[in-house]
């Protein structure tokens, strides 16, 4: 795990830009040595990441990506960062490296940390909530939302959000695949319909066209 702060320094507010206000909720892009950055958030990514990645290990692979803002009352379940589309196969697919970067957290905020577990199953032998009962909450690691920081862990890791108190969390997140995942070959932008039940979420996933994915604002 690699934590980093005052990790970029831009001279405007990433989530006010129109990249950020409109994308979908799943993205794809193929990193900057197979193409250039089309938008605001990739260029964000390339920064980001240009110290933690060597291109040669990556070049049938790239970035997936979306962003997470969660208000006073919010919070997220323990989970990996896997290709959603596939969870519930059998060939259950994990990305290699995971970064959570957080470009706001208003002066307000309370609670929001980013709890991370030392659990890791990359065979997917068990399901998130099953994998979730195995944790010690005694070997749970708790870092703090800080706006600028960035966290890098692997993808396999179990993490979670607490619950936020007050105030409001946004991040950009953004995982590293080695080969890019057959849903994204055939489309980068994607969005899921509503949901009752999460292991219909494939059934749910529909393709979107993203009219500011080229977009420097």
């Amino acid at each position: 795990m690699i934590v980093k702060d005052n990790a970029l320094n831009l001279d405007f507010d990433l989530t006010e830009t129109l990249s950020y206000k409109t994308m979908p909720q799943f993205n794809y892009w193929r990193g900057w040595w197979n193409e250039k950055p089309r938008n605001a958030l990739e260029k964000v990514i390339e920064l980001l990441w240009q110290d933690f990645v060597n291109p040669d290990d990556y070049k049938d692979g790239g970035f997936e990506y979306w962003s997470r803002v969660i208000p006073s009352g919010g919070s997220l379940e323990w989970h990996q960062d896997t290709g959603e589309y596939y969870y519930f196969d059998d060939n259950y697919w994990i990305s290699d490296k995971s970064m959570m970067y957080y470009p706001k957290i208003t002066s307000d905020c309370i609670g929001g940390f980013l709890e991370i577990a030392p659990y890791q199953d990359r065979e997917g032998l068990q399901d998130a909530q099953t994998a979730a009962r195995c944790i010690d909450n005694n070997d749970i690691e708790r870092i703090k939302a800080v706006q600028n920081r960035m966290v890098l862990i692997d993808s396999a890791q179990m993490h979670r959000v607490s619950h936020v108190y007050q105030g409001t969390r946004y991040n950009l997140s953004s995982a590293l695949w080695k080969v890019t995942p057959d849903f994204f070959a055939e489309h980068e932008n994607w969005h899921v319909g509503e949901i009752t039940d999460f292991k219909k979420i494939q059934k749910n996933l529909v393709k979107v066209e993203w009219e500011n994915k080229i977009t420097l604002a």
